[in-house]
Order: structure tokens, then sequence, then C-alpha cells
């Protein structure tokens, strides 16, 4: 019983372990404007351009490196790296 309580108390705390910015995550689309990317995920990014698009970065407290990349001012790709 005891073992199969901890295996419930593990599932539990892993599933809790989503990132800092799930929630948000959820709600990005292809389209979006840096504005709407910006209200949704908070000002706390880095900016950078690159061929004349640009990017923001969000760094979670898993530090994951969150880049929203724009053409035209339109969200066109987004993605998930570490460090």
């Amino acid at each position: 019983m005891k073992k199969l309580l901890m295996i419930l108390v593990m599932t539990v705390m892993l599933a809790a372990c989503g990132t800092a910015y799930n929630a948000q995550l959820k709600q990005v689309q292809l389209g979006m404007t840096q504005e709407q990317i910006v209200a949704l995920m908070g000002d706390k990014y880095t900016s950078s351009q690159s061929n004349g698009n640009e990017s923001l970065e969000y760094v979670d407290k898993y530090k994951y490196h969150w880049i929203f990349e724009f053409q035209n001012d339109k969200l066109v790709k987004w993605y998930k790296e570490t460090e």
C-alpha cells in the first residue's frame, strides 16, 4: 500500500512540473502579433533580428528558452530550446 501511495504522489508531482509558461503557451497561435505575444507571455524577454525577421526569447524558471519568430509582425514559428 505504501508503494502504491508513493507512486501516486510521484505521478502527481511530475504532472505538476510543467513549464512556467504552460498555460500561456496553450493560447499561442500562428499569426499572432508581437504585441499579442507580449501581452500573453509578459514583458521579460530579449529581442533579436535576423534577415529582417524579429525574434522574442523568454526564459522560464526551468531554463527553457522559448523562441517566438515573426515575419511582418506575425508569428510564423515558436519553439523551445534548452541550455
